[in-house]
């Protein structure tokens, strides 16, 4: 199976998660293992970055449980990166795949929250991926808590606060977020540059000690159209 990659997500110190577009159907695809991906398979040393077009060689379906429906069993050692498609190439097809709805993507069981958060509830939901238009534009901000500062993209119109996992947005080791790329990416929104989010539902946890397990609505991927073909 190939994919296009829309998605790189930093997860803990070390850990990263992928995702894309068959080659194809254009539906979505999550490669995974049974066990986190390592960061040593983004580029520049490993296959997997936006925009790039990754054979994965054979996968099986391993998403049998709603919502995380797109997952597909790999072998790491046997993906390689054939190329890359144009920048304008790859915004042409985040154009066709985006959704313009929330709902149209995850279903009628995405609630949202009192804190502008959304979440779905475990073994509810019809995607736990996709790319999305928003119905007006975001904002990229910083937010610092402590000694650490993390990435939100709020959208207003829609009453949304969400944390954005971009890969791309994070330096030393996707810990601390790049300021530079930060910046041109906020002046580009300012400007009124079109923008496409990819999305996604985390894996379940609790927020916080006696709450149930949810899967919650995050931002993984901010495609601008001033640069869609922006790699890590």
């Amino acid at each position: 199976m190939r994919i296009l990659v829309t998605h790189v997500t930093r997860m803990a110190h070390g850990f990263c998660c992928v995702a894309g577009l068959s080659e194809r159907e254009h539906r979505h695809v999550r490669p995974v293992t049974g066990q986190r991906l390592h960061t040593g398979l983004l580029a520049p040393s490993g296959p997997f970055d936006i925009g790039a077009v990754v054979e994965l060689g054979r996968t099986h379906p391993a998403g049998a449980r709603p919502p995380e429906v797109e997952d597909a069993l790999f072998d790491p050692e046997r993906a390689r990166r054939v190329g890359y498609v144009s920048p304008s190439r790859l915004w042409s097809i985040l154009e066709e795949t985006a959704a313009e709805s929330l709902y149209d993507i995850f279903g009628a069981d995405l609630e949202h929250h009192q804190n502008r958060r959304a979440s779905v509830s475990l073994l509810a939901g019809e995607a736990s991926l996709g790319t999305y238009l928003p119905i007006a534009s975001c904002t990229l901000s910083v937010r610092t808590t402590g000694d650490s500062a993390s990435l939100r993209v709020v959208l207003a119109s829609e009453g949304l606060d969400l944390s954005l996992t971009d890969a791309r947005y994070y330096e030393d080791e996707f810990r601390v977020p790049a300021m530079e790329r930060v910046r041109v990416a906020q002046r580009a929104i300012e400007a009124g540059t079109p923008v496409i989010l990819g999305v996604g539902l985390t894996r379940p946890f609790a927020p916080a000690e006696g709450q149930i397990e949810r899967h919650w609505l995050q931002v993984n991927a901010l495609h601008l159209a001033s640069d869609p073909g922006h790699r890590l």
